[in-house]
């Protein structure tokens, strides 16, 4: 009984002796060379190298061979046991995959033969291949892009295989399959992983390479991971003497417009991080730690991992020091420009009336039919130039707003009357309603008229009949709303959007085209009361309307 059982365990290490080495093997095999082929036909062939012999020393055969063949049928590489070079070489090429070494699959079960050149399929040998006679062969991988199937073989007279012989081989393909499948799932991660390492190398060259500054956070610990050259430029931070977390250096450079210290829940970066939601663009000023002060524009976004998890944060900034000296020396031309005009303009302005009136009194030779015109370009021009002038002052945050409490009204009906002197306005029907009850506002009311001023006018411009002006208290809100409407063509909803922008005009409307800084001008002033401005128009008229918000310290009822 013991020496039955010794005699089975001796039997079992043998058969598993060459399974061990087949894994090994496969184990041991080197990655490709950086630089050389790595596909799934490295990965067949190099988990496969050894099984050829081990399968021949299995069952006593004389030769061994792994044939792998692609979805076609066709060769791409053979594997050889039992030859010697010269033999190998003999041979030549590989065979076409279309006799016995083509017809397993992984749904055929092995193919065991006594005598091969019986066989339907047996297509004879090429010059110099050694004489086979019994042939054992089985699937050991299909599938995919390849299929490898085993092969041994004996020489005649050297006797068949045995169905003890055909088990073995069956198991041993079954140890290699699984051989293959480790191979192949190495090889993905294999290449995963340089597929990985080359894209972190190439977003590495980016960011180092960007004119933009940029630093990469990790979620997890708070390291700065990737940090740009322009980066450290930017912030004079070296980042990686630094500790990570809120309270870095990088933190604590961001300053509002003001120079006032931003908190930290304000930072584009935290938000990134803590909401997982982009941030920005945001114009700051850095305050570097040698003191220097860069106006900067500055976003964050969230990177997420195949998970969704949050993985990391990229913030991205760009110094804007040379853009404000070239909006500052915009804003300075046009300021020196628009300011040398107004006293030219007001000269011929007063002489253009003043001759206007006599030519009135005694028109003997159509004097009045070519001063009515400069006078109307004259107050074109005087328009333009104040237009720009007051743009330019409240987009730079100067001192052009006196701000009271006042009331609605009161500011309705002086516009009302400027109105009445502009001669788009003679004979024409506007009406107001503002109740005198309406809650007062803390405003500037000449910036507040001018709004009026502008909206009214356009109206008239673009409208034959009656012109409205309504304003009222917004349910539920501290503020108070302000409509001027009209019976015109309307505005095409696709300009809706754009007609506040400077220099924009109505597409496809007729008569004189504005200088497109009106509504602009009404944006801003409004905007600088802390109201918002808007339009709406059904072809069939427009209702420009903005709000403006109470008086707090007033009795709102």
């Amino acid at each position: 009984m013991t020496s039955e059982k010794t005699a089975t365990g001796a039997d079992s290490a043998a058969q598993d002796a060459p399974v061990a080495r087949l894994m090994r093997s496969t184990l041991a095999e080197p990655a490709p060379a950086e630089g050389t082929r790595s596909d799934k036909r490295y990965a067949v062939s190099s988990a496969l190298h050894t099984l050829p012999e081990l399968a021949r020393q299995m069952v006593g055969a004389d030769f061994g061979a792994v044939t792998v063949l692609d979805s076609d049928g066709r060769v791409l590489d053979m594997l050889y046991a039992g030859l010697t070079e010269e033999q190998a070489n003999s041979i030549g090429a590989p065979p076409k995959g279309i006799g016995l070494l083509g017809m397993l699959g992984e749904n055929d079960g092995p193919l065991m033969l006594e005598r091969m050149s019986e066989h339907s399929k047996s297509s004879g040998f090429p010059p110099g291949h050694p004489e086979m006679e019994a042939l054992l062969g089985v699937c050991v991988s299909s599938g995919g892009d390849s299929t490898a199937n085993l092969y041994v073989a004996k020489r005649p007279g050297q006797g068949s295989f045995s169905e003890e012989d055909r088990q073995k081989i069956v198991a041993l393909a079954a140890y290699a399959r699984i051989a293959l499948d480790n191979a192949r799932l190495y090889e993905d991660e294999h290449n995963l992983r340089a597929s990985a390492e080359a894209a972190e190398q190439r977003l590495a060259a980016v960011i180092h390479g960007s004119a933009a500054g940029v630093v990469v956070k990790d979620a997890a610990d708070g390291h700065f991971v990737q940090v740009s050259g322009e980066a450290s430029r930017i912030t004079g931070i070296e980042f990686s003497e630094h500790s990570p977390g809120d309270d870095h250096p990088f933190a604590r450079l961001y300053h509002r417009t003001d120079g006032t210290p931003m908190q930290v829940d304000e930072i584009p970066m935290h938000i990134a991080l803590s909401e997982g939601v982009p941030a920005g663009p945001l114009e700051v000023l850095f305050i570097r730690p040698d003191g220097e002060r860069l106006p900067v524009l500055v976003s964050a976004a969230p990177v997420f991992d195949s998970y969704g998890e949050l993985d990391s944060a990229v913030c991205v900034f760009v110094d804007v020091t040379r853009l404000k000296e070239l909006e500052q020396a915009k804003d300075d031309f046009l300021s020196m420009i628009t300011h040398d005009l107004r006293t030219p303009l007001a000269t011929i302005k007063g002489m253009a009336a003043a001759a206007l009136t006599a030519a009135t009194r005694s028109d003997t030779d159509g004097a009045v039919s070519f001063l009515e015109p400069i006078d109307d370009e004259v107050d074109y021009l005087t328009e333009l130039v104040s237009n720009l002038l007051d743009m330019t002052r409240i987009e730079a945050g100067g001192d052009v707003f006196e701000f009271e409490v006042c009331h609605l009204a009161d500011i309705t009906q002086d516009s009302l009357a400027r109105m009445s002197r502009v001669r788009d306005a003679i004979n024409r029907d506007i009406h107001s309603n503002v109740p005198p009850d309406l809650p007062n506002i803390y405003a500037d009311p000449g910036q507040i008229g001018r709004v009026l001023d502008n909206l009214v006018s356009n109206a008239l411009k673009y409208s034959d009949e009656r012109i409205g002006i309504t304003a009222r208290r917004v349910p539920g809100r501290d503020e108070v709303r302000v409509e001027v409407d009209d019976r015109g063509p309307g505005i095409p909803t696709e300009q809706q959007a754009a007609i506040f922008d400077r220099f924009a005009r109505l597409k496809g409307s007729n008569g004189r085209q504005g200088s497109g800084l009106g509504l602009a001008i009404c944006r801003s002033i409004v905007n600088a009361h802390s109201g918002q401005i808007g339009v709406d128009s059904n072809g069939h008229g427009s209702v420009f309307w903005f709000t403006l918000p109470l008086d707090t310290g007033a009795d709102t009822q």
